[in-house]
């Protein structure tokens, strides 16, 4: 079942993406693409379905049967067209090595049943709740308040009910008419490293190939895409596979927060230099399918609109009504695609987190200012193992551990290989005189750089333990796809092809 899923969602983005004489592509860009569109038009399609009380046995119905309708119109117009799938450019040992990454991650992820906290009591039980009840309007995850309003103390399987509902949704399905499995309820969620390194090259093709060689290879290289801290300590680490908190494949929703958001990034490029507006509504609908994936996605969007808005002011203005058309488009799609989630999210308790809230310039001016540190909450504190004075005199101000912790990540070569430090020289240092889609890529990164320091900067939870669990390298995670194309389009002279 979990496979045959897989196939579906190919077939529903495979029917949607254009001709491949409008759209040139690969078989390996277009399955790439393909996968991802279809897994977030699922997702965004399964929460509206949700959203309005239909049952998520009917939305797979239905979806598989769109989906393969779709793809049987779609087949026959591509059949008489007389345009091929071309050609990538890669040598034979970069197609290789992309190759076995992909697969690799692929029989990594679904070797490996759902152990870690994240994937298993975020998504995996609401996965279950979805499989079982149909809804995520049930007691499981609504009936988690007291009565006076205020989260349950104790008997509370998911810390965050109102988590988005992207991946149980695709565990849901991978178990319709069947059991459920740990690990086949996986297949969907296994392709995610496969193809995004396809969907960076799809979206640079038309700058030129070896920009998009560049990037996709740069992409699939960058370890942290399979495995935090990658080899830091040898072999050792891959004993623990799957039982701690390092493994980036499998059902958490890092990875595909950061593929949908790749996907966005690849057809927005591709919308403004096909000038093909069906490129720009499937832009909009892969950043809807971002939002579904992770709380992030949200606030993502907000960046991309952001960057968006402002290199389509900053480029020459021959192309601003071009650039900022298909913005305007991407934006207004993505925005009417997340309001059924929006209205379901509103009807789920907001237990342990709400950014909405902590967001506010006396938050702000407080740990800017070096206030103190939320010693409180540190479990040494609760243990009893140390008083809070003497912590806090141990601790330095928010700024600075924010400071010291992205640093070391920039230069993590375990984790990030060369990643960032070529993002740091590809950066347009002169936004108006560069490239705009160059401009638009290094607003995107920065922005959602400073988006996550602002959040760690304000967030409710006592900072030290955050760090120690690796959320910015996660959080920093969701722009690999952006940062991959920034490089190889600053490292990439512009060619005609």
């Amino acid at each position: 079942m979990g496979l045959s899923l897989v196939l579906l969602l190919w077939a529903c983005g495979e029917a949607l993406l254009p001709l491949t004489s409008t759209a040139p592509r690969s078989r390996w860009e277009s399955f790439s693409v393909s996968f991802l569109l279809g897994a977030a038009v699922w997702t965004v399609v399964g929460t509206a379905f949700l959203a309005v009380g239909i049952p998520i046995q009917f939305a797979f119905v239905s979806l598989g049967s769109g989906s393969l309708v779709v793809l049987w119109v779609s087949s026959r117009r591509q059949w008489e067209s007389t345009s091929a799938y071309t050609t990538t450019g890669l040598l034979p040992w970069q197609k290789i090595l992309l190759i076995t990454l992909g697969v690799l991650s692929l029989a990594v992820t679904l070797s490996l049943p759902i152990n870690e906290f994240d994937p298993l009591l975020h998504f995996a039980y609401k996965g279950k709740v979805l499989h079982f009840e149909g809804s995520p309007q049930v007691e499981a995850l609504t009936g988690m308040m007291t009565q006076d309003g205020m989260p349950m103390e104790f008997g509370r399987m998911v810390t965050h009910p109102n988590y988005p509902l992207g991946i149980p949704i695709l565990e849901a399905f991978s178990s319709f008419g069947a059991t459920w499995s740990d690990r086949w309820v996986q297949w969907p969620l296994a392709l995610w490293a496969l193809c995004l390194p396809g969907a960076v090259f799809f979206g640079l093709r038309r700058y030129s190939l070896k920009a998009a060689g560049h990037g996709a290879l740069l992409a699939a290289c960058t370890p942290i895409l399979y495995f935090r801290h990658l080899f830091a300590d040898g072999f050792s680490d891959l004993q623990e596979a799957g039982l701690g908190n390092t493994m980036t494949l499998g059902a958490g929703a890092d990875l595909p927060t950061a593929a949908m958001l790749t996907l966005a990034c690849a057809l927005f490029l591709r919308a403004r230099w096909e000038h093909c507006r069906r490129l720009g509504v499937l832009s909009g609908l892969a950043l809807a399918g971002m939002v579904m994936m992770k709380n992030e996605g949200l606030a993502l969007l907000g960046v991309f609109i952001l960057a968006g808005i402002l290199a389509g002011t900053l480029c020459p203005k021959r192309d601003r009504g071009k650039v900022l058309g298909v913005s305007w488009l991407a934006i207004g799609v993505s925005i009417l695609s997340i309001l059924p989630w929006l209205l379901l999210r509103a009807e789920l308790p907001a237990i342990d987190e709400n950014y909405s809230s902590q967001i506010s310039v006396e938050r702000i001016t407080h740990f800017l200012t070096g206030g103190e540190e939320l010693v409180e909450l540190s479990p040494k504190v609760i243990a009893g193992q140390v008083t809070a004075q003497e912590l806090l005199a141990e601790i330095p101000a928010r700024p600075m551990q924010l400071l010291q912790a992205f640093v070391r990540e920039f230069f993590d070569i375990f984790s990030w290989g060369l990643l960032w430090i070529l993002v740091f020289f590809a950066l347009p240092w002169r936004l108006w005189k560069q490239n705009k889609e160059q401009t638009w890529l290094a607003l995107l990164v920065v922005g959602g750089l400073s988006l996550y320091a602002l959040i760690l900067l304000v967030t409710p939870w006592y900072l030290p333990l955050l760090l120690e669990k690796g959320i910015p390298d996660r959080l920093m995670l969701h722009l690999i796809g952006p940062a991959a194309m920034l490089v190889g389009l600053g490292f990439t002279v512009k060619n005609d092809h």
